[in-house]
């Protein structure tokens, strides 16, 4: 199912990674409208995506970070949700932490998703209900995330940002879940690999965020078995009218929806 389209997503995302790399030496940020940065790699890997997902698949509606929303797209079954570079402070900065990331929704819902991670050679792809792969420097094989039980010792939670507007709810985070450690780290799909590789296990974010910057990792996440839903645990909407979703949960636990219980119970809501 959904064969061809993770192709194309596979051959677009490796293809605007491969482009994004080679100009990031050096590369200059300027603000967009909402302070958010944007460099000449953002929008020569959106040029890239649109060309192969739109050649593909004309009747698709896209929505990406980088070119302006047309809301036409709500009348649409199928719509891609593209961030070119998700990260893009890591990759100024000439960092690895930062990722391509394509994700398909239908009727509202995740189908795949596929994240290129360019600077550690690096692409994990999911299609919902039907398995994960990752293709790295030992070559391609199956995805599947690491089993964390409500017994075993946690690992790492991480937090989107430790910026001041993010500190009240950092503070009520850490005494929700006093057992974690906290780390930052900027990309949602390096998170999401990090997750399945091991690393951490926990990953929350309090405020509304970006649909771009959650379809791809999501879907990935949850065709390798791990959970990904919104601050109360309900199930992610893609396509909405406002393009964010109210917070997340993102997990390899089993006992996901006690963690959002207790979240729930420390007063943390979506902002």
């Amino acid at each position: 199912m959904y064969h061809h389209e993770l192709s194309i997503a596979c051959l677009a995302a490796r293809e605007a990674g491969r482009i994004a790399l080679q100009m990031q030496a050096g590369i200059a940020s300027t603000a967009k409208a909402d302070g958010s940065p944007v460099t000449p790699g953002d929008l020569a890997a959106d040029l890239v995506i649109r060309h192969h997902l739109l050649a593909a698949f004309p009747g698709d509606a896209l929505l990406s970070e980088e070119a302006p929303d047309d809301l036409l797209r709500l009348s649409n079954r199928r719509v891609w949700i593209v961030d070119p570079i998700d990260g893009t402070s890591d990759y100024v900065a000439g960092g690895s932490g930062w990722a391509v990331q394509i994700g398909l929704a239908v009727d509202g819902v995740l189908v795949l998703g596929v994240l290129d991670l360019p600077g550690e050679q690096t692409q994990l792809t999911g299609v919902v209900g039907h398995g994960a792969t990752i293709c790295d420097e030992r070559g391609v094989r199956a995805l599947t995330r690491p089993v964390v039980h409500p017994t075993d010792p946690p690992l790492t939670t991480l937090i989107a940002s430790s910026s001041t507007r993010n500190s009240t709810a950092l503070r009520t985070l850490r005494q929700a879940l006093p057992e974690y450690a906290c780390t930052a780290c900027t990309s949602v799909g390096v998170k999401v690999h990090r997750i399945l590789r091991g690393e951490a296990d926990l990953y929350v974010h309090t405020r509304r965020i970006h649909e771009w910057d959650v379809a791809a990792p999501a879907a990935v996440l949850r065709a390798a078995g791990g959970a990904a839903t919104a601050l109360d645990g309900s199930t992610l909407v893609f396509n909405s009218p406002s393009g964010r979703n109210p917070g997340l949960v993102f997990s390899s636990r089993n006992d996901h929806p006690q963690i959002v219980s207790r979240l729930a119970a420390a007063g943390l809501r979506a902002e």
